[in-house]
């Protein structure tokens, strides 16, 4: 290759590395924020929910549309993830299934569904259809200034949201009882934030896909949660660790040939998660640690 095409390969190769750490650091920034208050809800897992319910949506927004665009295909998906999440409720309520059990079923049902819908599309050869099973593990590499526009608007709209209702979603995460005796909807605000989670499932398919996704919106908050006692310093943290794990990712990707972006993203934010859950300085295992041995009584 000549000096001259060497050149015109490295700007195109460092556009495209900043289009897809822009998309996927706006998701990973409000995957902290929202999975944030999902976490103070005790309610970590009904992203997983959600993000099992996504392919059906991605399989059925196709089959409708007959179109392979990011919005169209997303769109589909939060249809699917809040109609999953909408049944693991009403399972909940109707039936004497336990959370777990009834999560369980939601993720399955709604995976199976959505492999098979995606496996039946392929295999008949739907023009237009190569790709579809990219949305089961990911395709960050993929990602185009359009979609990065898209998945930054969507990032910021679900973070003002959470700022307007801050107030009103920690109270219900504290005492959900309090809040409605003194007659908070806390029915409305628990949908709300459902909704919000769904969104922030769907908005991180790219990223991640649906296998993978739910690690963005759970281990930033988990780390965050070990260094501080404070709502808003939880939101802040949670979406700075969701940040952090994003570009790491993908500066690694772009550095190490054949490394997909996904999976080193959601590695990035394990890794923020196990150190953080060591280090902490109040509940980290070797502050907790050092707090034992100081209050052991000493050996005779």
């Amino acid at each position: 290759m000549t000096p001259t095409g060497c050149l015109a390969v490295v700007p195109a190769l460092t556009h495209n590395t900043l289009v897809v750490a822009a998309g996927v650091a706006a998701v990973g920034c409000a995957a902290g924020v929202v999975g944030s208050l999902s976490l103070l809800r005790k309610r970590p897992l009904i992203g997983d929910a959600a993000a099992h319910s996504t392919l059906v949506g991605v399989a059925t927004a196709f089959v409708l549309t007959g179109r392979r665009d990011l919005p169209t295909l997303l769109t589909g998906a939060l249809v699917a993830a809040v109609a999953g999440l909408a049944t693991l409720v009403l399972v909940r309520r109707f039936t004497r299934t336990r959370d777990d059990a009834a999560t369980a079923i939601v993720i399955g049902v709604g995976f199976g569904l959505g492999i098979a819908l995606l496996s039946g599309i392929t295999a008949r050869g739907l023009p237009g259809s190569a790709g579809l099973e990219q949305f089961l593990l990911g395709h960050t590499a993929a990602l185009t200034a359009r979609d990065a526009v898209v998945l930054g608007i969507v990032s910021v709209a679900t973070v003002t949201v959470v700022l307007l209702g801050l107030k009103e979603a920690t109270l219900v995460a504290f005492d959900a009882d309090f809040a409605a005796a003194t007659g908070w909807p806390v029915g409305l605000i628990d949908q709300a934030l459902v909704t919000l989670v769904a969104v922030r499932v769907v908005v991180g398919l790219p990223a991640a896909g649906a296998v993978r996704v739910t690690a963005l919106v759970v281990s930033p908050p988990v780390a965050a949660r070990q260094w501080t006692d404070r709502v808003p310093t939880l939101l802040v943290l949670g979406g700075v660790f969701g940040l952090v794990a994003a570009v790491a990712g993908v500066a690694v990707s772009a550095v190490v040939p054949r490394m997909p972006t996904g999976p080193l993203v959601v590695l990035s934010a394990a890794a923020i998660c196990i150190v953080s859950l060591v280090i902490a300085p109040r509940r980290g295992w070797l502050a907790r640690r050092r707090q034992r041995i100081a209050f052991e009584p000493p050996r005779s």
